[in-house]
């Protein structure tokens, strides 16, 4: 990138915390909210799994409740603004949406969309929404779309998000009929979560003016396609996450510079196990170790679209508290209809605390 970008806040609402913070402490220390609906059972008679948010009634379902989620972290994000009363900045936002499916229709996306333009009491003037349907690599193609306009003069500083929940009964129904949901009638099943996490995203020039600090520094983001898709019967072999990756890394110097992290949403599903083991073979020499992987849904569940902006979160929280693992981490998410999406983040300065991953101390 020409333009140096940073992350300068982040987000989060989480069934393990409430605020990035907490959140990221509670993944740091292996804390699960995996659990059972309280009321929905599946095609056998049994609870469905999940990780629900502890606040939100579970009777609170569609766009009411995406947006409930949202709100929380979406405020959070906008913090360091509200202590500079002089400045009110104009932001598009960018916010990644769960891939349209059962229980989540082009209505509720808009529905989602004018819900967020209408937030009040902000530190700052959102002048435009912009919401990608596109499943769990949304929140990063988000990331990818607000570096753009910021590379280009577009904007100084953009908000970059996503959100999700599953708990809707036509798509945990859906969930359950294609055998995803984890538990005994699927060995390859995994369990729904829900939640939103967003970043707030500004140029070097526009940072500093504002005297904000840099939590990350945003190296690169890239975005593909795969076409062999799950619940197919092609056989994936990881080539479009590979790609995507492979662009995400092609600045780093090679033999001098490695990736010392990798936060992704792996969830027990074997499709997505496969399809990183096959990045392992195809791109080993960019990784200290690809096999120490952090994924977070073994914690708080399957995030959906809000993947991307909360793996950016934990990523920050790593490295401004001290245990993050060297001075870069790569973020990936892989969408069921083919959306691949990598993002690398730099941090100038670590702590001390080098001794483990994000999940495990």
């Amino acid at each position: 990138m020409t333009t140096s970008i940073s992350i300068v806040a982040t987000g989060a609402r989480t069934p393990v915390g409430l605020q990035a913070a907490p959140a990221a402490a509670a993944v740091r220390a292996g804390i699960s909210r995996l659990g059972e609906h309280p009321y929905m059972i599946d095609q056998g008679g049994d609870p469905m799994p999940g990780a629900l948010d502890p606040r939100l009634d579970p009777g609170m379902i569609g766009p009411q409740r995406l947006l409930a989620l949202a709100e929380t972290a979406l405020r959070e994000a906008c913090e360091p603004l509200g202590d500079i009363p002089a400045f009110r900045l104009r932001l598009p936002l960018y916010v990644g949406l769960p891939e349209l499916r059962p229980g989540f229709t082009p209505q509720d996306a808009q529905a989602v969309q004018s819900g967020l333009a209408g937030f009040e009491g902000l530190p700052i003037e959102i002048f435009g929404v912009s919401v990608i349907t596109e499943g769990h690599a949304a929140g990063l193609s988000a990331l990818a779309t607000a570096t753009q306009q910021i590379q280009r003069g577009t904007a100084e500083a953009c908000l970059v998000g996503g959100v999700d929940s599953y708990f809707q009964p036509d798509t945990m129904e859906w969930l359950d009929a294609s055998r995803q949901l984890a538990g005994a009638v699927s060995r390859s099943g995994f369990v729904p979560g829900e939640g939103a996490g967003f970043c707030l995203v500004m140029g070097d020039t526009a940072r500093r003016r504002l005297g904000l600090i840099s939590l990350a520094r945003v190296l690169s983001v890239a975005v593909g396609r795969e076409t062999k898709l799950i619940k197919t019967s092609d056989i994936c072999l990881g080539e479009g996450l590979a790609a995507t990756i492979r662009d995400a890394l092609s600045d780093l110097r090679a033999g001098g510079e490695s990736i010392n992290a990798v936060i992704c949403d792996i969830n027990s599903e074997h499709y997505r196990g496969e399809e990183w083991g096959f990045v392992c073979l195809r791109l080993p020499l960019y990784f200290d170790d690809p096999t120490a992987y952090v994924s977070p849904a073994d914690c708080w569940g399957d995030m959906g679209a809000a993947s991307g902006p909360l793996f950016a979160m934990l990523a920050c929280q790593a490295a401004a508290r001290g245990y993050a693992k060297g001075p870069r981490t790569l973020l990936w998410a892989s969408s069921e209809k083919g959306l691949r999406s990598a993002a690398v983040l730099g941090f100038d300065t670590v702590g001390t605390d080098l001794r483990g991953s994000i999940a495990h101390l």
